[in-house]
C-alpha cells in the first residue's frame, strides 16, 4: 500500500498576527487559512507578542503560532530601530531552525529580508512578501541619505540574494523591487493588501451616531494613520476649505502628525466630528475617504487605507502621484489630487474640487468601487493560487479558484478630474 505524501509545511515570518490587530497581520492570516483549508498546507508563525498602532480585523490565528517577547515598543526611533535588529534576526533565526519546506518572509520589523538574506541558505526555498519596504523607507522617513555609506551596504546586502518568489502589493510595487535585485525573482505575484471582507453585505451594521449627525450631507472621512508617507497638509487645507454647507467630515487619526490635526480641526469644529474609531464595517457610511501618498513614499509603503476604502464601496480622493498602485489600481473610484508642494495652490485645487463635485459624481464613483471591490478580490484569489502552486512539489498541480482577471474595460463612470489643467476625462478602470 502506497504511504500518502506528507503535507506541505509553510513557515510565515512577521511582526504581528492574530488575535494581534495589524492590516500586515491580517493579510497573513487569510493566506494562511486558504493554503490550510484548501491544499491542506501545514502552517507555523514566526512573530512577535507586542501590541502595535494600526488598523486589522481581529481574526482568529490559523497554524501553530511561534511569538517572541518584544524588545521595545516605545516611540523613541532609535531603540525601536535597535530592538528592530534584534527582533528581526531573532525571528528569521526561528523561522531558519524549523524543519518547513516553504519559508514567507514579510518586511515587518524592518530588518527581516535583510537577516533573511544573510541567514537562509541557497538550499532554502523562501517567498518574500514585501509590504512596506526596507531599507527604501529609511531614506523615504530620511532618517538617512540614498548616498549614505551605511545604507547604501544595507541595502546591497538586503537585495543581494534573490529569494524564490516574490509577494507584491501592486505592479508598480513589483516592477520597483525587481530593479533593486542584482537578480530579480523569476516568480511574481500580485496580492493587493487591505480589508477586503467590506466587500460583502454590509447591510446589517447600525447606522453610527457620527453618520446620522451628517443630516443627509456628503460623508468625507479620514480614517487610519496619519504617519510620515502621509500628507498633513492636504489633510488641514481640506479641514479649512470644505464646504460646510455640503459635507460633513468625519476624523478618526493616529500616528505621530495625529494629535497636530486634531488639535487644528478642534479651532474649525463646525462639521467636523472627530471619533476614536471608525469600525472597519462602518467604512461604507463614509462617501469620500481622504487618502495621502507622499511622492518619496511611492512604492514603499502599503497602500491598504485606500483599498480598504475601495472594497467598502467607498470612493477616494487620493492625494499623491498618479504613477503608483494606489491611483493606478483604484483611480477609476475616484479624484487626483497631484502633490504640490505650494500650499496656495494646494488650497486652490482643494476648493475647485470640492466647487465642480456633484452628487452624483459621487455616487457613479461609489459604483465604480464595487466593481473595483470584485476585480480585486479576484485578483487576490489568483494571487493566492500562484502562491499554492510555488510551494507544492513538483508534479502537483493546483488550480486557480478564480477565473484570471479579463482585460480592461470601460464602464460607464463618472467624470475624473485632473487638477493642473481643471479639465474633466473620462477614466477606463486598468
Amino acid at each position: 500500500m502506497k504511504t500518502p505524501n506528507p503535507p506541505v509545511s509553510l513557515a510565515i515570518v512577521n511582526r504581528n498576527y492574530p488575535t494581534r490587530v495589524g492590516v500586515t497581520g491580517a493579510s497573513a492570516c487569510r493566506l494562511a487559512a486558504f493554503l490550510q483549508d484548501q491544499h491542506n498546507v501545514q502552517i507555523s508563525i514566526f512573530t512577535t507578542s507586542g501590541d502595535y498602532e494600526g488598523g486589522g480585523s481581529a481574526l482568529s490565528p490559523i497554524g501553530e503560532v511561534k511569538a517572541i517577547r518584544p524588545l521595545y515598543n516605545g516611540k523613541n526611533k532609535l531603540l525601536r530601530l535597535f530592538a528592530s535588529f534584534i527582533e528581526s534576526f531573532l525571528l528569521i533565526r526561528s523561522a531558519k531552525s524549523c524543519k518547513a519546506d516553504h519559508i514567507i518572509v514579510m518586511t515587518d520589523p524592518p530588518f527581516l529580508h535583510f537577516w533573511a538574506s544573510l541567514l537562509l541558505s541557497d538550499k532554502r526555498v523562501w517567498t518574500l512578501w514585501a509590504m512596506d519596504l526596507f531599507p527604501q523607507a529609511f531614506v523615504a522617513g530620511k532618517l538617512v541619505t540614498p548616498n549614505n555609506p551605511a545604507y547604501r551596504i544595507l541595502k546591497f546586502l538586503t537585495y543581494k540574494k534573490s529569494p524564490n518568489g516574490l509577494i507584491a502589493l501592486g505592479p508598480l510595487q513589483a516592477k520597483h523591487i525587481q530593479e533593486a535585485f542584482q537578480k530579480p525573482p523569476k516568480k511574481v505575484f500580485i496580492i493587493p493588501c487591505g480589508g477586503f471582507e467590506n466587500s460583502t453585505d454590509t447591510k446589517s451594521v447600525s447606522t453610527p451616531d457620527w453618520k446620522r449627525s451628517c443630516n443627509g450631507k456628503i460623508a468625507l472621512g479620514y480614517c487610519g494613520n496619519l504617519g510620515e508617507a502621509h500628507s498633513a497638509k492636504f489633510l488641514k487645507q481640506i479641514i479649512n476649505h470644505f464646504d460646510r454647507s455640503r459635507f460633513e467630515l468625519v476624523l478618526s487619526l493616529y500616528g505621530v502628525r495625529a494629535d497636530e490635526l486634531i488639535n487644528h480641526a478642534k479651532t474649525k469644529m463646525e462639521g467636523i466630528t472627530i471619533v476614536p474609531r471608525v469600525e472597519r464595517e462602518q467604512l461604507h457610511f463614509i462617501d469620500i475617504h481622504l487618502v495621502s501618498l507622499m511622492r518619496r513614499w511611492a512604492h514603499v509603503c502599503v497602500p491598504s487605507k485606500a483599498i480598504s476604502a475601495i472594497c467598502s464601496g467607498s470612493s477616494i480622493l487620493f492625494y499623491g502621484e498618479a504613477n503608483c498602485d494606489n491611483w493606478k489600481m483604484l483611480g477609476s473610484a475616484g479624484w487626483l489630487i497631484q502633490q504640490n508642494d505650494d500650499e496656495e495652490a494646494m488650497a486652490d485645487e482643494i476648493q475647485r474640487f470640492f466647487k465642480d463635485l456633484t452628487l452624483q459624481n459621487v455616487i457613479c464613483q461609489k459604483s465604480n468601487a464595487r466593481e473595483i471591490a470584485k476585480r480585486l478580490n479576484t485578483q487576490v484569489n489568483i494571487g493566492y493560487s500562484r502562491v499554492a502552486q510555488s510551494i507544492m512539489p513538483p508534479g502537483k498541480q493546483v488550480a486557480d479558484t478564480s477565473a484570471p482577471l479579463q482585460p480592461p474595460q470601460t464602464i460607464p463612470i463618472a467624470p475624473t478630474l485632473y487638477p493642473i489643467t481643471g479639465q474633466y476625462q473620462p477614466h477606463n478602470i486598468d
